[in-house]
């Protein structure tokens, strides 16, 4: 979970409602995420509005294009994904899980989600193009409101607290699918996210880049393919961002986190062993649903 929304957080900002609500959708089960898969477009446009004011013009244009994909994204994409989580999920039929599986899921998983991403570059920049001088300016002033928030939210916090609530949040998103961790497991991912080497500043001056380069896009506005391509960049290959020294401590710190998944899958109790494996099915029954979903 951890490595998926360090991915999330490098996307385009007002696409994160999108994605977000899509993994939403996933945690609802049954007919009701159906019914809120088929509503998101709308919701989508509505989260908008937290940024930018809308024409009724430019929102409908806004969910028709949502849509077209969301519906390609069911023909094409869940199937795939829900294959993926299946042989994820038999990984664990034999334990315990090697730090080299656990990697090659991640890498797979990011290569699908890269895909999907590649899809929403045309809607995106037919949106960012139906933007008023205005509303631009409307949609960044808002947005650096946003990110300022967060970022004070987060240098506001003490130390001791920053690692209160990361111990709890990787502790929590492991328990959904294992059930409740012992005292050993619990303790061997806390000293295992301890050695993470800190790499906040550098996230904060990569993510101040990222916003810089995204404005100047938007507000050129440069003709032809020159937009595509910077967007293409920005939305799918963020990476090409990062220094070389921040892609080095996060490429250390996700073979630590790998190295503790193997070993923590080493120490399964049976009940956990099964948990693990029905949640993974679980989530591969509700893809199968909702990508033959009218």
């Amino acid at each position: 979970m951890s490595l998926f929304a360090t991915r999330l957080t490098e996307r385009l900002p007002l696409l994160r409602g999108l994605l977000l609500t899509c993994a939403l959708t996933l945690l609802l089960g049954g007919c009701s995420s159906r019914f809120f898969y088929d509503r998101i477009d709308a919701f989508i446009v509505w989260k908008l509005g937290d940024y930018v004011t809308l024409t009724d013009a430019q929102k409908l244009t806004l969910k028709n294009d949502i849509q077209a994909h969301l519906d390609g994204v069911r023909e094409n994409e869940l199937t795939r994904i829900a294959a993926l989580i299946s042989e994820f999920a038999g990984d664990f039929e034999s334990l315990p899980v090697p730090a080299s599986r656990f990697e090659l899921r991640y890498q797979q998983s990011m290569e699908l989600y890269d895909e999907i991403m590649l899809g929403l570059v045309p809607l995106t920049e037919r949106f960012l193009r139906g933007l008023s001088e205005a509303q631009i300016e409307e949609f960044f002033t808002r947005l650096d409101e946003a990110n300022e928030e967060m970022y004070d939210e987060y240098l506001g916090r003490t130390p001791e607290d920053r690692e209160k609530a990361r111990n709890k949040s990787a502790v929590k998103g492991i328990q959904d699918f294992t059930g409740r961790l012992r005292k050993d497991q619990k303790l061997l991912v806390t000293d295992t996210l301890a050695r993470m080497e800190d790499a906040s500043d550098e996230w904060i001056a990569y993510q101040q880049e990222w916003r810089d380069q995204f404005r100047a896009l938007v507000t050129r506005a440069p003709e032809g393919e020159a937009y595509t391509e910077k967007l293409t960049e920005l939305m799918v290959y963020p990476r090409q961002l990062h220094t070389p020294e921040y892609r080095e401590r996060v490429d250390r710190n996700r073979v630590m986190l790998t190295d503790m998944l193997s070993e923590l899958s080493a120490g399964l109790s049976d009940r956990q062993q099964r948990r693990t494996m029905k949640e993974l099915n679980g989530y591969v029954e509700l893809l199968h649903n909702l990508a033959k979903s009218e």
